[in-house]
């Protein structure tokens, strides 16, 4: 156990422990072969007496060790079986990181898995929940998928793991208080269950070539445990994709892009010259779709980091923004409402607009397949 895993933690009674039950071990082989000074029977009972006490000490050392409660209602505890009802492998992890730290999509969500008669997400913030005081921190969360009915509640405890690769050992991080999820609670967790310097620190063996695995036992009844990977999409193919859209004032309603094949996959553009929903006559909207989505079923999701981007022709500050989409059987196209104020597109200072033709580009930066292996 690394001593600069958990803050706030004393280990000073770990050590004097540790150090004690090593006196006696010492004491245990000295007294085994000290031939000369004294006779069998004697000499058999100290190293009987020394090797209990060295047990002793060493259990009471490991009880220390393996349970620490580090807040008034947050126990972390080491364990070495895996976790009974969901391990989540997440590969590629830097790269998930540095996505999110671009687009600000601060979560990453595993499939869905069942315990205790129920569906569940697992949530984790890896830049910490800001807005539940999870900043600096590890953020986990659990989420109800399926909305009690009204004024019905799932009651449950849940307890997070964290795989310690050097020691193949759990993390466990569990609080000491049941939750109800219910219509307006169905997300809960654990905003400080880690610092981050703790979590990439090479020596707590939690980060090790760029891959971590974490996990979760909801505790309303035991379930079969589902396992989920999100591998990073290798890029075989071009990303960028051009799109001219001629006569734009002209156009009032949505017009699409043709299709464009990227990682084995028909994806599309969507325009709004006049603005959709809450961009409605004061934006331009522009959005993703991908159209091969029938076999994003069973937890299977895609998650595409994505640069929208119109050209400014004269200052050559292209109007553009970075974000992370998930894509499943439910959720076809992302982007965004507001996209481009029509004051600035419409602006005759502004180069956006060349011969009523604006000039979009879209960049399929980065792509994770979501994707369950039992």
């Amino acid at each position: 156990m690394s001593f600069t895993l958990f803050e706030n933690m004393s280990f000073s009674r770990y050590k004097l422990l540790t150090s004690i039950a090593t006196v006696f071990f010492v004491l245990f082989i000295v007294s085994s072969f000290a031939i000369l000074v004294l006779p069998f029977k004697p000499r058999l009972q100290l190293a009987i007496i020394f090797l209990i006490l060295y047990a002793l000490f060493m259990a009471l050392a490991t009880n220390s060790a393996y349970t620490f409660r580090v807040a008034n209602d947050v126990v972390v505890a080491v364990r070495a079986t895996e976790p009974s009802d969901f391990k989540f492998e997440i590969e590629n992890y830097n790269e998930l990181l540095k996505s999110a730290e671009r687009t600000g999509s601060h979560r990453i969500e595993s499939s869905e898995f069942n315990a205790g008669g129920h569906s569940w997400v697992l949530v984790m913030y890896p830049m910490g929940n800001k807005n539940d005081n999870g900043c600096d921190h590890i953020s986990l969360y659990l989420r109800l998928v399926n909305k009690p009915a009204e004024g019905g509640a799932v009651l449950a405890s849940f307890k997070f793991f964290i795989f310690d690769k050097k020691r193949e050992t759990y993390i466990t991080i569990s609080t000491t208080k049941d939750r109800r999820f219910d219509a307006a609670h169905l997300e809960w967790g654990i905003a400080q269950a880690l610092t981050i310097e703790a979590f990439i620190d090479k020596d707590n063996g939690l980060l090790i070539n760029n891959c971590c695995t974490i996990g979760a036992e909801v505790y309303v009844i035991k379930n079969t445990t589902t396992v989920a990977r999100l591998p990073l999409i290798k890029k075989e193919t071009l990303r960028t994709y051009f799109w001219a859209v001629y006569n734009c004032s002209t156009l009032n309603n949505d017009v699409y892009s043709p299709r464009f094949r990227v990682e084995g996959r028909s994806w599309k553009l969507c325009l709004y010259p006049k603005g959709n929903l809450t961009g409605k006559d004061r934006y331009l909207s522009l959005y993703l779709y991908l159209e091969d989505i029938v076999d994003l079923i069973g937890g299977r999701k895609l998650y595409v980091e994505c640069t929208l981007s119109i050209r400014d022709h004269i200052s050559g500050n292209d109007h553009k923004k970075t974000v992370g989409f998930w894509f499943d059987s439910s959720n076809d196209h992302h982007g965004f409402n507001q996209f481009l104020p029509l004051t600035e597109l419409n602006n005759p200072n502004n180069g956006y607009r060349r011969d009523d033709t604006l000039f979009i580009e879209a960049n399929l930066n980065e792509m994770f397949m979501l994707e369950e292996i039992t």
